[in-house]
């Protein structure tokens, strides 16, 4: 049987780089932290520790110079043989729960200004130097337990790969992004308006765009009679405003506040219909809302045009549907209630 001399040395390097990743641990987050699990792989090292919260990008960059520093030493790994009392007097950090025998074998590593950095017991296999280590990175921490977290990490040529494979992606993101900046900006002028781009955060940016560019679709929708049809009448001294709106539901609250204002006092009823469904919102300004109740408006309403419930308070309250060929129908049934 052949060995594979390339895995088992990864093997080596990620067992190696473990016992560097343990004591840095401790050094950063306190020796509270002890070993709760391991894997070890020839592409991948993970490692679970005890620790109460999320390590933070500050402590993960000193976990990381840590071990780095120690490899960066290039500097022989040690073996020993001794018994069980020995090793701990020589600073060996042994696995709780773990049973050992008469004789234990006793790892240091890493250049600490003259003395070992990490000292342990362990059996398993490891490389000759620290050096062979190659560059390391934590690339993803979790929490899989209480008080118990997970850290994964690469080095060297897999951490190369996927570093290269990160910076693909992002470029791709990056030019898809560009794209959708442009588009939306082109929107937004053909719209008469003026784009803000003052933002240098790419998803910042397009978050702002988007939310100008609804602005202006919804304004402009308003502004077209044919796309925004109101009709105002009064029923029994109160007056009511019916309002169909061709638009999405997310602005229908703003459309629902705008009406309350231009009547001053009364009721409002507005259907917002895109695509196949629709949704309908009343308000009802204050003085009147002893007398009626938004949300059983709005109940209503939605049975008839194929939806279910609604909420809100009594002076606003939505819901949506799917059935726009029943708007009228119910808009009539709100209004034999007033």
């Amino acid at each position: 049987m052949k060995i594979n001399e390339t895995r088992r040395n990864d093997t080596r390097a990620y067992h190696s780089a473990t016992h560097l990743l343990h004591e840095s641990l401790r050094r950063v987050l306190g020796t509270h932290v002890t070993q709760k699990g391991s894997l070890v792989e020839p592409t991948r090292l993970r490692f679970d520790f005890s620790h109460m919260k999320p390590i933070s990008n500050e402590e993960i960059d000193k976990i990381e110079s840590f071990v780095n520093s120690m490899v960066s030493k290039k500097s022989d790994v040690r073996t020993r043989l001794m018994t069980p009392d020995e090793a701990v007097e020589n600073g060996a950090l042994a696995l709780f729960g773990e049973k050992y025998g008469d004789e234990v074998r006793v790892l240091s590593m890493g250049d600490d200004n003259g003395k070992y950095f990490s000292t342990e017991l362990c059996g398993g296999t490891h490389v000759k130097n620290t050096g062979d280590i190659g560059k390391f990175k934590i690339i993803n921490q979790s929490s899989i337990a209480a008080g118990v977290r997970r850290i994964e990490a690469l080095r060297d040529k897999q951490l190369e790969d996927y570093l290269k494979n990160k910076e693909k992606l992002s470029n791709l993101s990056s030019e898809k992004n560009d794209k959708l900046i442009k588009d939306l900006t082109k929107q937004i002028i053909s719209l008469g308006g003026k784009p803000n781009v003052e933002e240098t955060d790419q998803k910042s940016l397009i978050k702002n765009l988007i939310k100008q560019l609804d602005t202006l679709l919804v304004k402009s929708i308003l502004n077209d009679k044919t796309k925004n049809k109101i009709k105002d009448e009064e029923i029994k001294g109160i007056k009511i405003r019916f309002q169909n709106v061709m638009a999405a539901t997310k602005r229908i609250k703003k459309t629902v506040d705008n009406g309350k204002k231009d009547l001053g006092e009364g009721i409002v009823v507005v259907f917002a219909c895109k695509d196949d469904k629709v949704g309908v919102a009343v308000g009802i300004t204050d003085k009147l809302t002893n007398k009626f109740d938004a949300v059983k408006f709005v109940k209503l309403s939605s049975e008839i045009i194929g939806g279910q419930g609604g909420g809100g308070r009594k002076d606003f309250a939505q819901a949506g549907g799917q059935d726009q060929s029943k708007i009228n129908e119910a808009y009539e049934k709100i209004k034999s209630l007033i």
